[in-house]
Formats: structure tokens, C-alpha cells, sequence
């Protein structure tokens, strides 16, 4: 139980992260589907890399939208290779 637990912990404070520094309005139900299907680290890695882009003046630091573009793209990716699908089925599907 207690290692269940500080799974969800590192879950909710990835969330958090993804939340407060790359979410720009749109992006809150993808990042919530995201923390909870995916691997902390792979977010971790996605986020990561993001990061050596803007570092890398690939990405402007000051353009909400498309850090958040950048980041979702890149959590596609290596969900996509890991057999994760980040999308919202409805009900039937």
C-alpha cells in the first residue's frame, strides 16, 4: 500500500508541474489522461526534453502555446512507442 501510494504522490506532482508551467487553457484534460496512463519518468522525459528545446531557443520560453504544443507532441511520441494511447474514448468505443 505504501509504495501504491507514493506512486500516486509522484503521479500527482507531475500533474502539478505539467499544470503550473505548461498548461495554457486547452491542455488540462490531456495532461490529466496523460499522468495517469503514462510512467512518471516518461513524462519526466518528455518534459525534459521540452526543456533542452527551449534552452536550445527551439521553442520560445515566453510562448505558452506552443511549449504546451511541444510538450503534448512529444508525450504522444514516447506513449505512442511505449503502447500507450492518450486519448479519451467514449462510451462504445
Amino acid at each position: 500500500m505504501k509504495d501504491w501510494l507514493r506512486g500516486q504522490r509522484r503521479r500527482r506532482l507531475v500533474l502539478e508541474d505539467l499544470l503550473n508551467n505548461y498548461n495554457e487553457g486547452r491542455s488540462m484534460s490531456f495532461y490529466c489522461l496523460a499522468a495517469m496512463l503514462m510512467p512518471p519518468e516518461l513524462i519526466n522525459e518528455s518534459v525534459n526534453n521540452v526543456k533542452e528545446g527551449l534552452v536550445g531557443s527551439q521553442i520560445d520560453s515566453a510562448d505558452m502555446k506552443a511549449k504546451a504544443k511541444a510538450l503534448r507532441e512529444i508525450m504522444q511520441d514516447l506513449a505512442h512507442v511505449r503502447g500507450i494511447e492518450l486519448r479519451h474514448r467514449r462510451k462504445g468505443e
